[in-house]
């Protein structure tokens, strides 16, 4: 709360927010949510692609969605559904036989008692796959560069993140000219928000004013306010 309070950090920890909120994930041991807060921190402003690769091999999201049971006998499909659904594609955008084949490809990825991300290589499923219609010996990396080779993941986030800061009512013409740009940065964080920002429309009085504080956004308001300390 401090950090987001300062103006050289501000953009950094309100997008460490807006990445915790779109990994929906939750973990009782502290120490993997502080390791995970510290990722999305470090990544906030990076690649998306560089940021999605390091989600999947966290500890905490591989507990919450059960990669750790995800074995090559027994394939645990939760993390390749909510890595389509909910991270990257969008419900309707991919099939239940390509939540398998990349249920597969995720096998053996778990983490030690320490808290550090391991292959078990004995654990995974080393044979065949076809996901999105290509065939090869995949394993979660080859998934991940897939899904963001889809331009639908790249308007999936830019529509996110313009519903985040610019309107909850969505310029469709907006969102896909933006996806084409966010795609051809190699999907930069920094660049996008950089081109919201520098933009003619984001100032435009229909998109002033239209964003609701979440209670910890009104926490931070009331420390640039009044100079509190919590």
């Amino acid at each position: 709360l401090k950090q987001m309070a300062e103006p050289q950090y501000a953009l950094r920890e309100k997008m460490t927010l807006f990445w915790h909120n779109h990994f929906a994930c939750k973990t009782q041991i502290a120490y993997l949510a502080q390791k995970q807060n510290n990722l999305f921190r470090k990544h906030a402003l990076d690649k998306f692609g560089d940021l999605l690769h390091a989600v999947a091999k966290d500890p905490a999201m591989i507990q919450f969605l059960n990669n750790q049971q995800n074995r090559k006998e027994k394939p645990n499909e939760n993390f390749a559904r909510e890595l389509m659904e909910l991270f990257t594609l969008g419900r309707g955008n991919y099939t239940e036989k390509d939540i398998k084949e990349a249920a597969r490809a995720f096998t053996g990825w778990g983490f030690d008692f320490s808290g550090e991300y391991v292959f078990r290589e004995r654990q995974h499923d080393f044979d065949s796959k076809t996901f999105f219609g290509k065939t090869g010996n995949f394993n979660g990396d080859d998934i991940i560069n897939i899904i963001l080779e889809n331009p639908q993941t790249a308007v999936f986030i830019v529509k996110k993140i313009y519903k985040h800061f610019v309107n909850d009512k969505v310029d469709e013409t907006l969102v896909q000219e933006l996806a084409i740009f966010f795609t051809r940065t190699d999907y930069s964080i920094k660049a996008l928000l950089e081109k919201i920002f520098s933009s003619d429309w984001f100032y435009e009085r229909k998109n002033l004013g239209t964003h609701i504080k979440s209670p910890v956004e009104l926490l931070v308001h009331y420390q640039k306010s009044f100079g509190l300390d919590f």
